[in-house]
């Protein structure tokens, strides 16, 4: 039996195979658009998770730099500048003459040596007033040194001793000026002469007072001198060398000096 052929179709089936073949290829192009742009959103949502899991990280160095900064600068402040403890105290001006009531002097005495000049120092400074001038001179300052009742040494018996100046003394910061007691040698009536003796070493006492003030007391030691030490260095001396001449200085005799004694030298011969 010869197979069964079919006739043409009618035109409306070509046209919705047509538009079914269309609207598969249309899904097929949406879904592959839909896929590719699932994929590219992932991939920047894994990007910004990324980004925005790194940023702490990255902010954390700045955030404790930021915290740091002020103790740095708090402790730059704490810190005092030279500038300023280095300025030196504004001075007070003398206002006038100073009282001798108002003065008061402490002597100083380092390194006295028996037989040298001794220098005694004194520290200036008032009780009362900011600042005034003092003239210093035998008629305003006096100074003693004894040891026990003996006394050595006074101003009064060598008044040139005290050199005449002015002075500004103040409150606050001490003046200082210097009286030098000669050879460390007593004083009379006489005054200071070369005929005095020389005060012994040993333990002293000076006592230094403006004149109506009251007077200050310092014990002080009066050593003795250290012998220099002399050290001299031996310098060789050279020997000089005799050359010989060209004659013989004796003739050979060909016999001993002395002949030899019958007697034994000293040692035993054994038996």
């Amino acid at each position: 039996m010869p197979p069964m052929t079919r006739g043409p179709l009618p035109a409306r089936t070509y046209w919705v195979r047509r538009l079914m073949v269309l609207g598969t290829a249309v899904l097929l192009v949406f879904a592959i658009g839909r896929m590719l742009g699932s994929g590219s959103d992932g991939s920047d949502g894994d990007d910004a998770a990324q980004l925005s899991a790194d940023t702490p990280t990255s902010s954390a160095p700045t955030t404790t730099g930021t915290s740091t900064a002020p103790t740095a600068t708090a402790t730059r402040t704490g810190k005092p500048r030279k500038g300023r403890t280095s300025a030196a105290p504004v001075l007070a001006t003398p206002t006038g003459p100073c009282l001798g009531s108002d003065v008061v002097v402490e002597p100083q005495v380092r390194n006295a040596v028996a037989g040298r000049d001794v220098l005694v120092g004194l520290r200036l400074r008032t009780i009362t007033s900011e600042a005034c001038t003092w003239r210093v001179s035998p008629d305003t300052l006096t100074l003693n040194i004894t040891s026990g009742d003996d006394r050595i040494w006074s101003s009064r018996d060598c008044p040139r001793a005290i050199v005449r100046r002015d002075v500004v003394v103040r409150r606050a910061v001490t003046t200082k000026v210097g009286v030098i007691w000669s050879d460390a040698k007593r004083s009379d009536e006489d005054g200071c002469t070369a005929r005095t003796d020389w005060a012994g070493a040993g333990w002293y006492h000076v006592t230094a007072a403006a004149l109506g003030g009251e007077p200050s007391d310092l014990q002080f030691e009066l050593t003795l001198p250290t012998a220099a030490t002399i050290t001299r260095t031996a310098t060789p001396k050279q020997t000089p060398t005799q050359k010989p001449s060209g004659k013989p200085s004796g003739k050979a005799t060909g016999k001993p000096k002395g002949k030899p004694s019958g007697s034994p030298s000293g040692a035993v011969e054994p038996d």
